[in-house]
């Protein structure tokens, strides 16, 4: 059988059946809990992958970004297909054989429509749902300012609307053999070696 079969199955058709998961309560549990995740686009037939933090309130996916930039100039044309994703991996699953070493994982990908949201209620939601997930132990007017109409109005809110998603997993037992990646932290390796980004902004 040729390998492009894959290439006319419908989007959310897995390979390995066994991994798949459609149970929206489980996709819906994931995309609440991801920390970041990562939208793709193309302008022109080139491929565009916008990672951002986000928030999900249950049918749609919120992001936020600069009143300019790729992202923007790609949505001010219109509306776009759109595909974006989240994962969280676990660990390590050794075999008898490097070719059958496999890893914990869990993830989403969904298919749909990107577009501007342009109505200013609509944009305070999304923001104030993304300090909500991000910042739940802060409380506005007590630890912060909330959003003056100004800032909402700089700020651009970009929508996901999902037409398509699909959950794939591979998690075991606690018993079962496994380890956890020991990979170094870049991030804490930046701020121990003082690779700081302090420093005033600059626009290209």
């Amino acid at each position: 059988m040729p390998a492009d079969r894959y290439l006319h199955r419908p989007a959310t058709q897995i390979r390995r059946k066994d991994r798949a998961l459609a149970d929206p309560e489980w996709m819906d549990r994931l995309l609440a809990a991801a920390a970041f995740g990562h939208l793709a686009l193309t302008w022109q037939d080139r491929p565009i992958l916008h990672s951002n933090l986000y928030w999900y309130d249950g049918e749609r996916i919120f992001l936020h970004t600069a009143g300019v930039g790729r992202l923007r100039a790609i949505l001010d044309l219109g509306p776009a297909a759109a595909c974006f994703t989240v994962a969280e991996y676990g660990r390590l699953l050794p075999a008898d054989t490097p070719f059958d070493f496999s890893v914990e994982y869990a993830s989403v990908i969904l298919y749909g429509t990107a577009l501007e949201v342009t109505d200013r209620p609509a944009k305070r939601r999304a923001l104030e749902g993304l300090m909500s997930k991000y910042a739940p132990h802060l409380q506005p007017g007590v630890d912060y300012t909330p959003m003056p109409d100004d800032d909402i109005d700089q700020t651009s809110v970009h929508c996901i609307e999902i037409t398509e998603r699909v959950g794939k997993h591979n998690v075991k037992p606690a018993d079962y053999p496994g380890y956890v990646y020991r990979g170094e932290p870049f991030i804490e390796t930046e701020r121990a070696a003082g690779r700081y980004t302090i420093k005033a902004k600059e626009l290209s």
